[in-house]
């Protein structure tokens, strides 16, 4: 059989944040696609991942100079913009986002061409106006293009108008949850076809592997509003006002850092709370195994941005650590409350603290939970039946 040849137009590649992305490149590279990366910049972090290590493909990172515009008239721009006339590419974005896809477009139907074995399918991922340029130069090249849309760009202070456009301008729209596909349906009125393909990890990484640390808690998330630290923080100090000699480790980084540390110095809890910025997956993986309880207090941040169903949940209950969450979006298609995690409503500490105050006390029963967490992801959310499901997507496109 020919190998299939996917192209992943991102915008950082590779990100930290974004570990949903190099875990679905990894898992298609070990099962023999061809995979090449159209990526907008690289973000050099110094920790990456060790998915990233273990693959070898051609990755293209764009130039974004103002001084390509006159490139605009050169022969593939013209012809893209021509073809695309008809289908609300001039009505729906705005003269710069119309140049610079058309740049875009043009670097990645030229990176297609660079290449020394075939694309036979654009994925985009992010259903930001950027990522018309993927479309741009799928159309050029006769081959299929597709999306995910996660969250920022969908929830966050929505364009419904544009976010409409991006997503029926694809051949087909791959969700991480069912929450998003009723949100694009109903919310924003997609009428292209979309997919559940849930963002995960690849849950043998993340086996139980170290002795629990009794009264550790551990967020991991970046340091910005919808993570919902400042929750995870009051919640904490309610526990050690009740005399619970807590540890709280918080694995992130973020602009909200600050505001968290001086929330953290204000209630004289220094002692019990670290911050430890980015770690490697060596440490992350220790963290997640050693953590008592795991403790992700999602909100809907005040300008809507949210979270779907974070991967980060799901790589804590692969590693059997029982975790607190927050009912919010698609979180509860991943945990049942009572079953394999505890819910409390967004942005009340004092449930928050309860429920982990429940895991506390309750050592047999926050093992039991932590037990059928790690079935829930082993049997529902491991990373190669995501592909397995994207591929069909897939598969049903370019051999149309």
């Amino acid at each position: 059989m020919e190998q299939v040849g996917v192209l992943y137009y991102v915008g950082s590649f590779p990100k930290l944040s974004e570990s949903f992305i190099l875990n679905e490149i990894n898992e298609l590279y070990n099962q023999g696609y061809n995979i090449a990366v159209f990526a907008r910049n690289n973000p050099g972090e110094d920790i990456t991942h060790e998915e990233y290590e273990n693959i070898d493909i051609p990755i293209y990172y764009t130039d974004d100079s103002y001084t390509d515009f006159p490139k605009l008239l050169s022969k593939k721009p013209v012809q893209m913009a021509m073809t695309n006339a008809a289908n609300g590419f001039f009505k729906q974005l705005s003269a710069k986002e119309i140049g610079h896809n058309l740049l875009l477009g043009k670097q990645c139907a030229e990176f297609v061409e660079s290449l020394d074995f075939d694309i036979d399918i654009i994925h985009a991922h992010f259903a930001s106006s950027i990522k018309i340029g993927s479309m741009l130069a799928a159309r050029y090249h006769g081959i299929p293009c597709t999306v995910t849309a996660h969250a920022v760009e969908i929830f966050k202070s929505p364009n419904i108008r544009k976010i409409k456009y991006i997503c029926d301008s694809m051949d087909h729209v791959i969700v991480p949850s069912e929450y998003n596909q009723r949100y694009l349906r109903e919310e924003i009125g997609i009428e292209n076809n979309i997919t559940v393909v849930p963002a995960t990890t690849r849950i043998k990484k993340f086996e139980p592997s170290e002795p629990t640390v009794e009264n550790r808690l551990l967020t991991v998330g970046r340091l910005v509003e919808k993570k919902g630290h400042t929750y995870g923080i009051e919640a904490v100090n309610n526990l050690v006002e009740m005399g619970y000699n807590i540890t709280y480790n918080i694995i992130g980084t973020g602009d909200r850092k600050n505001l968290l540390q001086r929330q953290v110095e204000e209630h004289g809890i220094e002692d019990h709370v670290e911050f430890l910025g980015h770690v490697s997956d060596e440490r992350l993986q220790r963290e997640l195994s050693e953590a008592s309880v795991f403790v992700l207090p999602c909100v809907i941040a005040e300008d809507g941005d949210r979270d779907a169903m974070p991967v980060v949940l799901k790589e804590a209950m692969a590693s059997e650590t029982a975790c607190v969450s927050t009912t919010v979006s698609a979180i509860p298609e991943l945990i049942t409350d009572g079953h394999n995690g505890l819910l409390v409503p967004e942005k009340e500490p004092e449930k928050l603290a309860t429920a982990v105050q429940e895991f506390l006390d309750h050592p047999k029963k926050r093992e039991h939970i932590a037990e059928n967490g790690r079935e829930t992801v082993h049997n529902k959310f491991d990373i190669s039946e995501s592909v397995d499901t994207l591929t069909e997507v897939f598969e049903s496109l370019y051999t149309d």
